[in-house]
């Protein structure tokens, strides 16, 4: 078929919606894409396709839905929806775990970020693809620029639920007191909006600059447009992640923000970040690796230079928007040659 009519739901405040709605229609071929989070009487007409990331208003009646818009619908996944007990939200799973997998049954296509998430997927539907994380290198706000710093800057960014990740580098990040008057600890994605989140980023923020004994700075949590602007304040970047099987079906997207910047990267060796073995990054096997690693790296700046370099030649290569995009338009346009069958939901 000639041009693909999407039509995208998200709020423009989501990241995994700015990474799995916006930016995959803003960067596909041959579409008229619409990106919106309430779909208006005026926008119900002409789609072929709805994509849309997790849950949606129209979660509870998609028949009537696709009476009214009479188009495929394409649910996204971007991590597993049975969170574990230390996450955050976990009190929230029952509503919105039977929510997730009553769209998962009733989605003629789901497309998850790897495939520890897809095998999740295919209890529910057995129309299930793999399209990784990816973003347009050298675009946007994924460019190559860098505010300069007299100090070598550690950096980690992120939001509340990644309290336990955090945890992993208390001990280590304790020993780089050797290097106060070098080194910076930069932290983003803080928010003080609340006084629950607040409490949850103040033992973070301990945690990361050893009680407040490093050298530091905040940076505010930012929308997902131009979140990118925090990275342009790093020359390394920790990346701890738990090992668990939830983990693992996340996405290795915090490797490709730093690659789009050349940043070097130190990073847990679990899924699913070792799914990619051939990544140039400096892999952490055990605690002592994050000290080891960040004394290398930061008495060797021709070291951080090369692997920042090798990072984005890798990752350019790999997950390339465009490229992937190729793969994603041509199962959209599959399932818009299919008929719609309903599954019966007990």
């Amino acid at each position: 078929m000639g041009v693909l009519n999407v039509i995208g739901m998200t709020d423009q405040n989501s990241g995994c919606g700015y990474h799995r709605v916006l930016l995959p229609l803003g960067f596909m071929n041959d579409i008229k894409g619409y990106v919106t989070n309430h779909i208006t009487p005026d926008k119900t007409d002409g789609w072929d396709i709805l994509l849309y990331n997790r849950l949606s208003p129209f979660d509870s009646n998609w028949e009537e839905a696709r009476k009214i818009l009479d188009c495929k619908v394409v649910l996204d996944l971007d991590d597993y929806w049975k969170l574990p007990p230390n996450h955050i939200n976990y009190g929230h799973y029952e509503t919105f775990g039977k929510r997730i997998e009553n769209n998962i049954a009733t989605a003629d296509l789901v497309t998850v970020t790897n495939e520890a998430l897809a095998d999740k997927a295919r209890e529910f539907n057995d129309n299930v693809k793999v399209f990784p994380n990816a973003i347009p290198f050298g675009r946007n706000q994924f460019i190559e620029d860098k505010r300069p710093s007299e100090r070598v800057r550690i950096f980690w960014c992120g939001g509340v639920t990644h309290e336990e990740d955090l945890r992993l580098l208390k001990g280590p990040l304790s020993k780089l007191k050797m290097y106060a008057d070098k080194i910076q600890m930069v932290i983003g994605g803080f928010t003080d909006t609340d006084e629950y989140s607040k409490s949850i980023w103040d033992r973070m923020f301990s945690y990361f600059t050893c009680g407040g004994q490093l050298p530091y700075i905040k940076l505010h949590g930012t929308r997902p447009i131009n979140y990118m602007q925090m990275y342009e304040h790093a020359d390394i970047m920790v990346i701890p992640l738990e090992d668990s099987e939830w983990h693992s079906c996340k996405s290795n997207l915090k490797i490709l923000e730093a690659a789009s910047k050349r940043i070097p990267c130190i990073v847990s060796n679990v899924a699913p970040y070792n799914m990619d073995k051939d990544c140039p990054i400096l892999w952490v096997n055990s605690q002592k690796d994050w000290f080891t690693h960040l004394n290398y790296l930061i008495n060797n700046p021709n070291a951080r230079v090369e692997l920042g370099n090798q990072l984005y030649e890798w990752a350019k290569e790999k997950y390339n928007i465009e490229k992937v995009n190729d793969r994603r338009r041509a199962a959209f346009t599959s399932i818009c040659k299919t008929p719609t069958l309903l599954p019966v939901l007990s």
